[in-house]
């Protein structure tokens, strides 16, 4: 099978784009041919000002430019199907158009809750907040939601909207898929059909061997940023006791606060290399992801559970699904340092019940994640959006005749 692979990056890189190099790499090796239209927003620093304006005003919600590429690349290349992850900002929308108008079946994953919510992951001012879907995106605008700028919220806000009004997810997209139930739900509330969504996890391509806990610290992984709940993390350090260690894989805006803050024990690593953040996954005693927004699949814990170590993470959106309580890790009440530090506790004082623990979340792993399976589903999704626009244009034959 041939698959046009479409992806835009954000300024810094994450863990999205750590999954779509997965599946590149998952597909390629089986025998696929994998064309890549990519992008960054890092290119947008290169714009003058006026040139970043015309941006924003125009082609960000739809580029003549881009719509000519993805057409030529489609003659060119002759795919089966389009494989959407991300298309803000400079990938525009104008995608669907372009793959739509070639009759090309197109598969949208649905990371987080763009589509839905101007900062995507459905939070604002220290707690969950979907007044966007229910009352109209004009308040995304109002609160500043993306990147603290009214100004550049608007630019997003009529990007979304533009797409909303023009049914664009829902007309020219054949299937689509959600990384939970969770997000699923999310979905279909707001207006996505849901025989059309189907649901696949996030994967781990080449899982490493689980090795017995040697470092005796516990570790997190992730963005310094508020949403994340690292300061609910760094403030249960401090009731946790002396003699405790945890370390901090990430960088953000908040890592001069925290390290400010931070207890004894705590220490500040910075951005690692996937290969070095696994080596010290593989070394924790367990890993706490506390975060206090909707997550739809952080893949830290599917990287966690390849290396045999259990999770503590926050009762809160899809979460819950990937965490079982008391068989590979431990739920608490997201922002409550108290019920976090309790959880941190039962590990350092019980390194046996880690370790158990641990053993399950890799059993779960080689039954759920590994990519085997994961690739099974992926192509049971193309087959299934392939036939759908078979199906459509068949349809459409069929008007024509009579």
């Amino acid at each position: 099978m041939k698959i046009l692979l479409i992806h835009n990056s954000y300024y810094y890189q994450g863990g999205e784009d750590e999954v779509v190099e997965s599946e590149k790499r998952m597909l390629k090796e089986r025998g696929h041919i994998v064309i890549e239209y990519r992008r960054s927003n890092k290119e947008i620093e290169a714009y003058s000002f006026f040139r970043k304006i015309r941006f924003f005003w125009k082609e960000a919600v739809w580029s003549k430019e881009v719509y000519e590429e993805i057409k030529a690349i489609i003659r060119r290349e002759n795919p089966d199907v389009a494989h959407i992850h991300n298309t803000f900002l400079m990938v525009t929308p104008s995608v669907y158009d372009a793959c739509y108008d070639e009759r090309l079946p197109v598969v949208q994953t649905l990371h987080n809750f763009r589509f839905l919510c101007p900062n995507a992951i459905f939070y604002r001012q220290g707690q969950i907040c979907e007044k966007c879907v229910l009352s109209g995106k004009c308040f995304g605008v109002i609160y500043k939601c993306w990147k603290g700028s009214a100004v550049k919220t608007f630019f997003l806000v009529r990007i979304l909207e533009h797409m909303r009004c023009r049914k664009i997810l829902e007309n020219k997209v054949a299937r689509f898929i959600c990384l939970n139930r969770f997000a699923e739900k999310k979905f279909v509330e707001y207006g996505l059909p849901r025989e059309k969504i189907s649901i696949k996890p996030n994967f781990l391509d080449k899982a490493p061997e689980p090795t017995p806990a040697s470092g005796g610290y516990a570790i997190y992984v992730g963005a310094l940023r508020e949403y994340k709940g690292v300061n609910t993390l760094v403030n249960a350090w401090g009731k946790v006791g002396k003699g405790a260690r945890l370390k901090i894989v990430g960088d953000g805006p908040l890592k001069e606060e925290l390290v400010k803050s931070s207890a004894e024990g705590v220490e500040f690593l910075g951005q690692k290399t996937l290969a070095e953040t696994i080596d010290l996954i593989k070394k924790a005693a367990f890993l706490v992801l506390p975060s206090i927004c909707y997550e739809t699949f952080p893949r830290v814990i599917v990287e966690a559970y390849a290396c045999g170590v259990p999770v503590i993470t926050s009762r809160l959106g899809g979460l819950p699904e990937l965490v079982e309580e008391g068989k590979t890790g431990f739920l608490f009440r997201p922002g409550d340092a108290d019920a976090l530090a309790e959880k941190i506790r039962v590990f350092f004082d019980n390194p046996e019940v880690a370790r158990r623990m641990g053993e399950t979340a890799r059993k779960v792993y080689d039954e759920k994640y590994i990519a085997e399976e994961n690739y099974r589903i992926l192509m049971d999704v193309y087959q299934q959006a392939i036939e759908a626009k078979n199906k459509e244009l068949d349809g459409v034959k069929g008007r024509a005749g009579c």
